[in-house]
């Protein structure tokens, strides 16, 4: 695997960083896509996406080229993709991550008493109400997106939205 290839060549960092306020402008100016509310369906192309409700801009995240996707032959993920994978009624922990997340914010200190695992807090009553009810959320929220052809340059954008715009839902840890 040739990780250079996901840098455009000939690009420095300075010239990547040097586009990231453009792209935020893109990001923001974007039409308002969805599932539902008479909203036209996402594109499929791939970069990075920001959810919405109104004036507060909650996450931001990137589709393109997974390892697995790569090490399987197969292409990028697209926006149109990753919008069902974080709204669709039966989209697991694993693709509707803002969803997840809202969960755990609406329950609170109510999560401790649960349990553990993901896979055993997703068949728990309680949180398996509120994951559904949150994932119907997202499907409401505003799905603006600016398709960013370079990986690597995704990445760096991802972040650098997710700072500019001081997103509530986004998570830097690893899992």
């Amino acid at each position: 695997m040739d990780d250079a290839a996901d840098q455009p060549p000939g690009e420095t960092w300075e010239e990547i960083v040097a586009k990231l306020p453009a792209y935020l402008e893109r990001l923001l100016a974007s039409e308002v896509y969805g599932r539902g509310n008479g909203r036209p369906a996402a594109p499929k192309e791939h970069g990075v996406y920001l959810f919405s409700e109104g004036a507060d801009h909650l996450y931001v995240g990137r589709c393109g080229l997974t390892e697995r996707a790569r090490r399987v032959g197969k292409g990028h993920s697209n926006f149109r993709s990753r919008l069902a994978g974080h709204s669709r009624p039966s989209a697991g922990h694993n693709s509707a991550t803002l969803a997840w997340r809202l969960t755990f914010a609406a329950l609170g200190n109510e999560v401790n008493e649960m349990p553990k695992s993901r896979a055993d807090l997703e068949l728990h009553p309680p949180f398996r109400s509120e994951f559904v009810r949150q994932k119907e959320r997202v499907t409401a929220m505003e799905f603006r997106v600016v398709p960013i052809k370079a990986d690597f340059e995704s990445y760096v954008f991802e972040a650098y939205a997710a700072l500019r715009l001081g997103t509530t839902q986004n998570s830097w840890a690893t899992s």
